[in-house]
C-alpha cells in the first residue's frame, strides 16, 4: 500500500514538472494577416518586391500581428497617364507631308542660291519644282487619316501657295529686269519678308510634321 502510495506521488511530480515546462517554453506566434489590397489580392507566399512586411506585437499573450501593404505597379502607371493623349497625326500622312515641305525647303534654297550667285532665275526648274510640290500634296492629301491630319494639310497648302505667290513675283520682276537689287547685294533678299517668312514657316512645318504633333506659328499665318 505504501508502495502504491509513493508511484502515485511520483506521478503526480512528473505531470505538475511537464506542465510548468510547457507553460514557460515559447510559444510560436500566432500570424494574423492583415491586407491592404489596391485592386489585386496577395498572399505571404507571393510577397512581391513592391510590397512591404511587417510585424508588431498586439497583445500580451504572445500574438504578433504581420502587416502585408500592397502596391499594384499598374495603378502607378495609371496615376503617372492621367494626362490626356493629344490627337497626333498618323505616320502614314506625317511621312507625305515631310516629303512635301522638303520639296518647297529644296526650291527656295535653289532660288536663294541662284540670286546671291548671280544666276539667271531658273523660271522653267522654278515651274517644275513647283508641280512637284503640287503632286507631294497631293499624295499627302490621300494619307489623311483623322482632323489633325487635315488640318496639317491645309498649312502645308497654305504655305506651297505663299512660295507661289513670291516664285511668281520673282518671275515677273525678272522679266521687268527689276530684280537687279537683288543681284547686286544680298541684303535685299535678307530684308524680303515674304522670303525670309517663307522659309521660317517651311522650317516650322518640317518640324511640326517629324513631331506628328499639330501646333502653329506666326510665320505661317
Amino acid at each position: 500500500m505504501k508502495s502504491r502510495w509513493t508511484i502515485v506521488l511520483f506521478a503526480v511530480c512528473i505531470l505538475a514538472v511537464s506542465a510548468a515546462t510547457q507553460e514557460n517554453s515559447p510559444q510560436t506566434p500566432k500570424a494574423v494577416v492583415e491586407q491592404h489590397h489596391s485592386g489585386t489580392e496577395s498572399s505571404l507566399s507571393k510577397i512581391q518586391p513592391s510590397q512591404k512586411v511587417h510585424a508588431h506585437r498586439t497583445s500580451d499573450n504572445g500574438e504578433h500581428t504581420i502587416t502585408v501593404d500592397v502596391w499594384s505597379s499598374a495603378s502607378s502607371s495609371a496615376a503617372e497617364s492621367t494626362e490626356p493623349e493629344r490627337v497626333r497625326m498618323s505616320p502614314d500622312f506625317a511621312t507625305a507631308g515631310l516629303t512635301a515641305a522638303f520639296r518647297m525647303e529644296s526650291t527656295e534654297r535653289r532660288i536663294e542660291n541662284s540670286i546671291r550667285r548671280g544666276f539667271p532665275l531658273g523660271e522653267f526648274w522654278i515651274q517644275n519644282d513647283l508641280a512637284e510640290i503640287d503632286d507631294s500634296l497631293k499624295l499627302a492629301a490621300l494619307s489623311v487619316a483623322n482632323d489633325t491630319d487635315l488640318k496639317a494639310l491645309q498649312q502645308l497648302e497654305r504655305q506651297s501657295s505663299r512660295l507661289r505667290v513670291w516664285s511668281d513675283w520673282l518671275i515677273n520682276q525678272n522679266h521687268n529686269l527689276a530684280l537687279t537689287e537683288y543681284y547686286i547685294s544680298s541684303s535685299a533678299l535678307d530684308g524680303d519678308e515674304r522670303f525670309q517668312n517663307s522659309v521660317a514657316c517651311t522650317q516650322f512645318l518640317e518640324s511640326m510634321l517629324a513631331s506628328r504633333r499639330l501646333a502653329e506659328d506666326n510665320s505661317c499665318l
